[in-house]
């Protein structure tokens, strides 16, 4: 028996047609693998949902209600690639090139503030082209003196 691909110049028969599926069913499993493994590296940590918006940044203490000059917090965000931006005068930051705040990358991702006798109310957001900004996080620092 020969088996191989053959062109015939007359009407194709059936073990001709049945080859022809068969590899394009392969294709089409071999396209599908490949885009279903693009889109759960994109959703990683996200269990397995489309991702539409960037995960809402950490801030590491929360909060400090005991803060004797300053503290540092690290801003940190789950989705790959995002970028940071922050503010301290209690204003909301935004995201993109023109946005309100101070941006970092999520890879450094920490601010040193100096507290001062007034509280300080740190914001931030992650954001990254093609998805909606995370929600806000919100973290309160207060002087408190150790005396």
């Amino acid at each position: 028996m020969i088996e191989g691909t053959f062109l015939l110049a007359s009407a194709p028969c059936p073990r001709y047609k049945r080859l022809v599926m068969e590899r394009i069913t392969l294709w089409l499993a071999a396209l599908a693998a490949i885009i279903a493994m693009t889109i759960a590296q994109g959703c990683a940590g996200t269990g397995g949902a489309a991702v539409t918006q960037c995960a809402k940044p950490t801030l590491t203490p929360s909060d400090a209600t005991s803060a004797t000059m300053s503290v540092t917090v690290r801003i940190a965000t789950k989705t790959p690639g995002a970028y940071l931006r922050y503010t301290l005068d209690g204003s909301a930051p935004t995201g993109g090139s023109s946005g309100n705040g101070t941006q970092i990358e999520a890879a450094s991702g920490k601010v040193s503030l100096t507290v001062g006798p007034r509280e300080k109310t740190l914001k931030a957001i992650a954001y990254k082209a093609g998805l909606a900004d995370s929600t806000v996080a919100e973290g309160t620092y207060v002087y408190q003196s150790p005396y």
